[in-house]
C-alpha cells in the first residue's frame, strides 16, 4: 500500500511543479483589463478600460467581464460605458450573495463607482455612481458590505480618498493626501491598511506618465484618518500589500522594492534579482505567505512577474511575457487561493494552472537524494555551495539550509507524503522529488 501511494504521489507532484502562467481565453485588440476579483474559485469579474485612455483619448469604453470557468474560454460583458476607465474592483460575500464595487473614472475627469445592484431578473446587475468633477478614482476596497473606500487624485494633483457607508450609494472624502494621487488600496484588517502614491498614469498610444515622487500612508483607525508613513522625492508608488500585520512590500515606478517588518513604520529595499528598470505595478501575497508583483517594461516588449516565497526580502523571475503576443503590459495581480491566480494585461489576462512555487524550469538531475523514501532525515549532495528548500504539496517551504556539498535535512515534524527537495546553486534551479514515510 506504502509502495502504491509513492506511485501515484510521484505522478501528481510533477503537475504542481510545472504550473505556471497560461494565457486567458478572454481576447480583444483594445482592451487593458487593469484588476479583477472572484466570489467563487471560478467566478468573479475583470475590469477594463480600453482604446489607451489618456488625456486626450480617441475613443474609450470601460466595463466589466464576468468569467465563470476562470477565465479560461473567455468572458460575458456585464456592464460597459463610453468614455470611461475602470481601474480597480473588489468583492465581499454575505448572505451567499457577492457585492461587487469597482472605482474609475471619465477621461480623468470625474469619479465613478460601479456597484453591485438588486435587479430580480440577474444573478448579478449592477448600476454606476457619479461622485464628483475634476477627479478621479484609481483604487477601491471594500471593508464591509457596508463601508468601502475609493481613492484616486483630483485637478490640483492631489491624493483623494473618499468613504461609503451605505454600500456606495453615497460618498464622501475623508483625506486629502497632498503631492500625488493615489494608486493602490490594501487593507490588511478592518483597522489598518495603506494607500500607495505617486503610481504611472496609462497615456494615448500606451505611453506611461511616471511621477517623480510618491509615498506611503496608513490607517490604523479603519480608514477615518491616514498618516504618511514613507516618502520617496524621486519615484512613486504603485502598488502596496502585506503577509501580515507587520510584514509587507510596496511597489516603486523604478523597479525597486520596499519592504516592511514592522507593520509600516519604517521602510527599506528588499533584494530584487531581475532589476533592470521595468516599471512594477501590481502586489500580492497568497494565503500561504508566498508573493507576487507585476510589472513591464515600457516600450510594451514585455512584462513581468516576480515571486518571492521569504517574506518579500528576496525576489526572483517568476514569468516573463515576451514571448507572448498580448500581456505585454502586467498592471496587477490577485489571487482567490493558493492555486487559483490572475495577473492582469492589455488584451488578455493571465491564469495560473496550478501552485506556483518558483521559476517554470524542472531539472531533476544534477544532484544526489537519499534515502528516498526516508523518515528522519533526508541527505542532499549537491557538489558545491548552495542553497536547499523542502517544499511541501502546496508549494510551502518547509525547511532551508546551506551547504558547501553535502546537506542533512531533518524531516522531523513533517507528515507523511509527498515533497520537493531543491537545490538553488549558481543561478540554477533543480528539483527532485521524495517520500517520507
Amino acid at each position: 500500500m506504502r509502495n502504491t501511494l509513492f506511485v501515484l504521489l510521484l505522478a501528481a507532484f510533477p503537475l504542481m511543479l510545472s504550473a505556471q502562467w497560461v494565457p486567458s481565453g478572454m481576447f480583444s485588440s483594445s482592451i487593458h483589463f487593469q484588476a479583477c476579483a472572484f466570489h467563487t474559485v471560478d467566478s468573479g469579474l475583470f475590469v477594463y478600460g480600453a482604446n489607451n485612455p489618456g488625456p486626450s483619448p480617441s475613443a474609450t469604453e470601460g466595463g466589466l467581464i464576468l468569467t465563470i470557468n476562470g477565465a479560461q474560454s473567455g468572458g460575458f460583458y456585464l456592464w460597459y460605458e463610453p468614455s470611461t476607465n475602470l481601474e480597480d474592483i473588489d468583492v465581499k460575500v454575505t448572505g451567499g450573495r457577492p457585492l461587487y464595487m469597482a472605482a474609475g473614472h471619465e477621461l480623468y475627469n470625474r469619479s465613478i463607482v460601479v456597484r453591485s445592484s438588486s435587479f430580480p431578473a440577474y444573478p448579478l446587475g449592477f448600476d454606476s455612481v457619479r461622485t464628483g468633477v475634476g477627479r478621479y478614482y484609481r483604487a477601491i476596497r471594500m471593508r464591509d458590505d457596508l463601508v468601502a473606500f475609493a481613492a484616486g487624485g483630483d485637478a490640483l494633483g492631489n491624493g483623494i480618498i473618499d468613504m461609503s457607508t451605505d454600500s456606495g450609494s453615497t460618498w464622501s472624502n475623508i483625506a486629502v493626501l497632498p503631492g500625488q494621487p493615489v494608486s493602490r488600496l490594501h487593507f490588511v484588517n478592518d483597522l489598518l491598511g495603506f494607500a500607495a502614491t505617486g503610481g504611472y498614469r496609462r497615456l494615448v498610444n500606451n505611453g506611461v506618465l511616471l511621477p517623480d515622487s510618491g509615498a506611503i500612508y496608513r490607517t490604523t483607525d479603519g480608514g477615518l484618518s491616514w498618516a504618511q508613513v514613507h516618502a520617496d522625492a524621486t519615484a512613486g508608488f504603485s502598488g502596496v500589500a502585506f503577509s501580515s500585520t507587520m510584514n509587507g512590500v510596496a511597489t516603486r515606478n523604478d523597479g525597486v522594492i520596499l519592504r516592511t517588518q514592522d507593520g509600516g513604520s519604517t521602510w527599506s529595499p528588499a533584494v530584487n534579482n531581475h532589476t533592470t528598470g521595468e516599471l512594477l505595478t501590481g502586489a500580492t501575497f497568497r494565503s500561504d505567505g508566498v508573493g507576487f508583483i507585476t510589472g513591464y517594461r515600457t516600450d510594451g516588449t514585455a512584462g513581468y512577474i516576480l515571486f518571492s516565497d521569504d517574506g518579500g526580502a528576496t525576489w526572483d523571475l517568476n514569468y516573463s511575457t515576451a514571448g507572448l503576443n498580448s500581456a505585454r503590459r502586467l498592471y496587477d495581480v490577485r489571487f482567490f487561493d493558493v492555486a487559483h491566480g490572475y495577473a492582469m494585461g492589455q488584451i488578455r489576462p493571465l491564469r495560473s494552472n496550478g501552485v506556483i512555487t518558483a521559476v517554470e524550469e524542472v531539472d531533476v538531475t544534477g544532484f544526489t537524494l537519499f534515502p528516498n523514501p526516508a523518515h528522519d532525515a533526508v541527505t542532499i549532495e549537491v557538489g558545491g555551495a548552495a542553497e536547499v528548500r523542502v517544499l511541501d504539496a502546496q508549494g510551502r517551504v518547509v525547511r532551508r539550509v546551506t551547504t558547501s556539498d553535502r546537506a542533512i535535512v531533518p524531516l522531523d515534524g513533517l507528515g507523511v507524503g509527498a515533497y520537493v527537495a531543491e537545490v538553488r546553486q549558481a543561478g540554477a534551479v533543480r528539483r527532485r522529488t521524495f517520500l517520507r514515510n
